[in-house]
């Protein structure tokens, strides 16, 4: 294909921040492509597919990338941490890449016809109705450890989901990612419909930061320990620093996570 080819790996890693243009080229060109195809009851999923199409050779390529790039790094440390270090770039580019996704899924949820919308976001805005539900109550629940223990756990099922398709997929957890992001999307979407967008991204910011360098680094984790079983099946002695960068980044994402569910939870009792 065509799509995934326009930056290099080299390209993506340098100029991390401009691979958000791509990502928003990705959704604006499917929700273009299902206008085409025509508008029915399987909008939303078909959309989603042509999101993931190019997306998915495209991360394939950068982890590829990534795995022959990590020596060069081998003596920086990034927050104390050379395992973060040697994987920053590649943290930074997966970062970029669902911010880009977000603000497509978003502009294009705020400015198209809600009858559009009904059929194009429908099992997102089904999805966002039903976490909605699931996390109603805090605001009578005085209790914050409740609130971050459930938040925390329900945010874990996602990382794992995560890490675990990256894992049998390689590049598959980027399905979890593009969901997400649409779900996000549609959120913003609806708060930039009402004229409220600030007080939306201020809500998400705080919080959704620590959780998408969760989901981004386990991603990242999963798709490394994929090449390594799938190409040298754990075999060669230089393997082990990459299974422990492995170890350390899942370790590093349930920090992150930790994190954004405490910030999430101090917000939600109040």
């Amino acid at each position: 294909m065509v799509l995934e080819t326009i930056v290099s790996p080299r390209y993506a890693r340098e100029n991390s921040w401009t691979i958000a243009a791509l990502g928003a080229v990705f959704v604006s060109l499917a929700v273009g492509i299902v206008h085409w195809f025509g508008l029915g009851p399987q909008s939303s999923l078909l959309m989603m597919v042509f999101v993931i199409i190019p997306a998915v050779p495209f991360l394939t390529d950068l982890i590829q990338f990534q795995e022959a790039e990590t020596k060069k790094l081998a003596s920086r440390r990034f927050l104390g941490s050379r395992t973060l270090a040697r994987h920053a770039p590649m943290i930074a580019v997966l970062f970029s890449f669902f911010v880009g996704l977000t603000a497509a899924f978003t502009i294009w949820y705020a400015v198209l016809p809600e009858a559009t919308n009904t059929l194009l976001f429908d099992t997102q805005v089904r999805e966002l109705a039903a976490v909605r539900g699931s996390f109603s109550g805090y605001a009578v629940e005085a209790q914050m450890l409740y609130a971050f223990e459930t938040i925390f756990l329900h945010n874990l099922e996602v990382l794992m989901l995560i890490l675990g398709f990256s894992m049998l997929y390689g590049a598959g957890a980027i399905f979890v990612l593009i969901w997400n992001a649409s779900i996000i999307g549609v959120f913003l979407g609806k708060i930039a419909r009402s004229g409220q967008i600030g007080m939306g991204i201020a809500g998400i910011v705080p919080h959704g930061v620590f959780e998408l360098l969760a989901y981004t680094t386990a991603a990242l984790a999963g798709g490394i320990l994929s090449r390594v079983i799938v190409l040298r099946r754990l075999q060669a002695i230089e393997e082990h620093q990459t299974i422990y960068d492995v170890a350390k980044l899942a370790g590093w994402a349930i920090i992150f996570l930790a994190l954004g569910a405490f910030i999430e939870s101090t917000g939600v009792i109040q």
